[in-house]
């Protein structure tokens, strides 16, 4: 029997790894492929939020709001997740970032329902949004939820028209800052903010304060 030379093996394994880079690379393609026309089955209207075409079903808006201890600036993105198991209404998961007065940074994770039954046009359907903070370490150590802002509203096309209820007052003391006592103690709202998001371009990162700004 022959034996493979040195650089034939070292050319076999390159040229399995790139084939395997490949194949890996196709299966997600296709899986994503699968997913977006799933969603064009069962949920056409997700193509559609804000009042035209999206050739993937997520959503992305910037909303801005001055309050007495300054402005925040709101970011947010969902996509479909599916019915309520209690309601069959449609809900969103997705995510967001809030920048204080400050011009510190924090990132949410986000849960919203529409409220009402709809067709494919959303337009002027109620919306309840619920975003909290779960941060990268949440899996070992303490830490908690603040801040947790709760909004409502619905859609206008092409913005999606919100009011904070006064959650970003609860979250945040009159100086701008993240109340992180104890929650017993949790500031009563002051004031109730309009959010009114306007769509923003797609992107996989979510912008900085600075640029928010």
């Amino acid at each position: 029997m022959g034996v493979t030379p040195p650089f034939a093996r070292r050319r076999t394994r390159l040229g399995c790894g790139l084939g395997c880079l490949t194949q890996t690379l196709l299966v997600f393609a296709l899986t994503a492929a699968v997913m977006v026309a799933a969603q064009w089955v069962f949920a056409s209207w997700a193509f559609f939020l804000g009042g035209h075409f999206h050739p993937i079903p997520v959503w992305q808006g910037i909303a801005r709001t001055h309050a007495p201890s300054g402005d925040f600036v709101v970011y947010v993105w969902f996509t479909p997740s599916g019915h309520s198991r209690v309601s069959n209404l449609t809900t969103f998961t997705g995510g967001g970032t809030v920048c204080s007065p400050r011009g510190e940074r924090f990132s949410l994770t986000l849960y919203a329902v529409v409220t009402e039954h709809h067709g494919r046009d959303t337009n002027g359907a109620p919306v309840r949004i619920e975003m909290h903070r779960r941060p990268w370490y949440s899996i070992i150590g303490t830490w908690h939820h603040r801040p947790r802002l709760k909004l409502s509203g619905r859609w206008q096309n092409p913005d999606l028209v919100m009011n904070d209820d006064g959650t970003l007052s609860q979250a945040f003391l009159p100086d701008g800052r993240l109340y992180d006592g104890p929650p017993s103690r949790q500031p009563a709202a002051r004031e109730s903010l309009p959010l009114v998001f306007h769509e923003t371009p797609w992107t996989l990162v979510a912008p900085g304060c600075q640029a928010s700004r």
